[in-house]
Parts: structure tokens; C-alpha cells; sequence
């Protein structure tokens, strides 16, 4: 469950810093200039997933430790994004792969 919030918070971030005028993307996919150029709807998504991602935390853990752990999490995701995609270490099946494993582990161990 919480390698799936994890992801969602990873998307949205992932939106938001597609919007930013500062990101040099140079070989973005279809999707990304589409949502890109259509900033209400990038938006509207990064809202939509976050708010998701806070009810599901709030389920988990309560209200405020749901708030805190979205804080962290957003941060994390964000330094994460800052820090590896200019190097474009990251790929969806880099991505895809790393969240099957998780996925996995979550479900054997946990």
C-alpha cells in the first residue's frame, strides 16, 4: 500500500516538475508536451493524485501522522527528482521495475 502512494506522490511530483519553465526536458514523450502545455489540467492531476494519496495515509495512519508522512514523502520524491532526472537515470521501466520489487517485498514480508 504504501509503495503505491509512494508512486502516486512520484507522478505528481514528477507532473509539477514538467510544468516548470526552468526544466530543459529535451526528449520529452507525447504525454509529457500534452499535459505540459495543458498546465490547468497538469494541475488539476497533481491535486487529484495528492489528495488521493493524503486519504489513503489518513486511512493508514490517521490524520496527522497522514499529514506528516505526505510531507516527508513529498519531499523525498521531490529531492529525488531533482537530484537523478537532469541525469536521466530514471526510465518508466526503471521506474516499473523498481515498484514491482517493492510491490513484492511489501506483500511477502509485510
Amino acid at each position: 500500500m504504501y509503495t503505491t502512494l509512494i508512486l502516486l506522490v512520484f507522478i505528481a511530483f514528477l507532473l509539477f516538475y514538467n510544468t516548470s519553465k526552468k526544466n530543459n526536458w529535451s526528449d520529452k514523450p507525447a504525454w509529457a508536451r500534452y499535459l505540459e502545455a495543458r498546465t490547468s489540467l497538469s494541475g488539476s492531476i497533481i491535486v487529484l493524485l495528492l489528495i488521493f494519496a493524503y486519504a489513503l495515509l489518513d486511512y493508514l495512519g490517521g490524520p496527522v501522522a497522514g499529514i506528516f508522512s505526505l510531507i516527508v514523502i513529498i519531499m523525498a520524491m521531490g529531492s529525488l527528482i531533482v537530484l537523478l532526472f537532469p541525469f536521466r537515470y530514471l526510465s518508466v521501466k526503471h521506474i516499473l521495475s523498481i515498484y514491482l520489487v517493492f510491490i513484492v517485498f511489501e506483500l511477502l514480508i509485510f
